[in-house]
């Protein structure tokens, strides 16, 4: 009986116990859910997505319109999705969860599925050191700290000394084995200890049409006004890992190819070589689709050549930096490792005069403005005129005649400061965002010298549609 008593008290109280911790449970449920409904009311809502680089939702306009319509109610719902406090941290958090995920390919992770590109040239052969068959193998104490073996063969009469230096193999990515992975036409892959983001070239199928809209362009300016091509390749030309090499086709063989193609009237520029010879240094960015503006002075460098023009040493330019710089390249892959291996953005002011006035599309004027802006460290690549969608003029203290119109991409931003030096007067035109008969343009402003500068996916892709385009506005 009392057994049975004892077994009912400590039924009870188990029950009592389960009870405090259900009320326990539901209350912090419902504070959590409380405390997270509140801060989406109370605390301010971002405008911006500084990882994603654009501008979110807007709250929608009430009018009865767009309440009848049901656009207002979508827009109030699009708005508050979009612009949920913290949202940046939020997908940060989310994209090193995201890097949990995914397959392993011998050491390459693959969202999605991978497709290689047919008929790609644009894995290196594997360099290896000149083997010297006449050489004499060299005790540890005969080699010097200059990598130099020296070799003493002794006569009765004579004693030669001959010399044999070892040379490295030069550096070339495209010979490594990275670790990485592949996502979204993009690879993110590690290399001497820091996370690159590269886009993946797919092959120039408009090289043909780029080809056919430049000489026509040459062809309506006529002989008194010089053209040039100058084809950026992007990072992927030189960086991309032999492991990955198979979904990656050759940008020089494109931009080889369109030079061979373009007619007498049209000056081809080769900046490929000149960059290759300094894949040591930062010439692209590691976390943007972008180069580093010390790429585009290598290449700048080439185009002054070409066009005879001054170019001033890189040391006669103020160099400044932006720090913790992550790009683009983290908004096309949501990738944990770009997000959390930012790099130094570098770009230099030229130590000449110059004044830059700034126009809209259809060049009416708009005001003067400083060539360098200040931008968020996530939009630093847009320092440059602060971004595309303007036409620009500016003149510089260079008194030679010479009268520059550069039709580009957004690569050809970072080339402009290098220009300075050069040219007496620049007008930079963004071949997206340009609503006037660029024929017409160049002849009424007197230029001297046009230049189409732009990367392989522009030139050889849809972009260079825009160029007949405002050839026959």
């Amino acid at each position: 009986m009392a057994k049975g008593k004892h077994l009912k008290e400590k039924e009870r109280d188990t029950q009592k116990e389960k009870r405090k911790w259900n009320i326990i449970n539901i209350s912090l449920t419902a504070a959590f859910f409380v405390a997270v409904t509140v801060s989406l009311i109370v605390f301010e809502r971002p405008t911006e997505s500084l990882t994603e680089k654009r501008e979110l939702a807007k709250f929608p306009e009430f009018n009865s319109e767009n309440l009848f319509s049901g656009k207002f109610t979508d827009g109030v719902s699009s708005w508050f999705n979009d612009t949920v406090p913290w949202r940046d941290g939020f997908k940060d958090v989310s994209a090193n969860i995201t890097k949990l995920a995914g397959i392993s390919l011998g050491g390459v992770t693959v969202y999605g599925g991978p497709s290689a590109v047919v008929n790609t040239t644009t894995a290196a052969p594997e360099i290896k050191p000149i083997e010297n068959t006449d050489a004499v193998s060299a005790k540890p104490d005969e080699i010097t700290d200059s990598n130099e073996i020296t070799v003493t063969e002794a006569s009765e009469n004579t004693q030669a000394e001959e010399t044999f230096v070892t040379t490295e193999p030069p550096y070339d990515p495209r010979n490594e084995i990275a670790p990485g992975v592949q996502t979204n036409g993009q690879i993110v892959c590690l290399q001497n200890g820091h996370y690159r983001g590269i886009s993946l070239y797919g092959g120039g199928f408009n090289r043909d049409k780029f080809v056919q809209y430049v000489n026509a362009f040459a062809d309506d300016l006529g002989d008194g006004i010089k053209t040039y091509v100058m084809i950026t390749p992007t990072s992927g030309e030189y960086y991309t890992p032999k492991n990955f090499a198979e979904y990656n086709a050759s940008q020089s063989d494109d931009i080889f190819y369109i030079a061979d193609s373009l007619s007498d009237r049209v000056t081809s520029v080769d900046c490929v070589n000149a960059l290759r010879e300094h894949v040591k240094e930062e010439i692209y960015t590691r976390t943007d689709h972008h180069w580093q503006p010390l790429g585009a002075y290598y290449a700048a460098a080439e185009f002054a050549k070409a066009a005879q023009v001054p170019f001033p040493e890189l040391d006669t330019f103020e160099k400044r930096e932006v720090e913790g710089y992550v790009g683009s390249m983290y908004t096309f892959t949501q990738d944990a490792d770009i997000l959390n291996d930012p790099e130094i953005f570098t770009y230099y002011i030229p130590a000449n005069d110059f004044s830059c006035y700034y126009y809209d599309t259809a060049y009416n004027f708009d005001n003067k403005y400083p060539f360098f802006l200040q931008m968020p460290v996530s939009s630093a690549y847009s320092t440059f005129m602060g971004g595309d969608q303007k036409i620009v003029r500016i003149e510089t203290d260079v008194k030679n005649g010479r009268k520059l119109a550069v039709f580009k991409d957004s690569y050809g931003n970072a080339e402009i400061p290098f220009f300075m030096g050069g040219f007496e007067e620049i007008y930079v035109c963004d071949i997206r965002y340009f609503d006037l008969n660029a024929v017409e343009f160049v002849k009424e402003n007197e230029i001297t010298d046009v230049l189409f500068t732009m990367c392989t996916f522009s030139a050889a892709g849809v972009n260079c549609e825009y160029i007949e385009e405002i050839r026959t506005k």
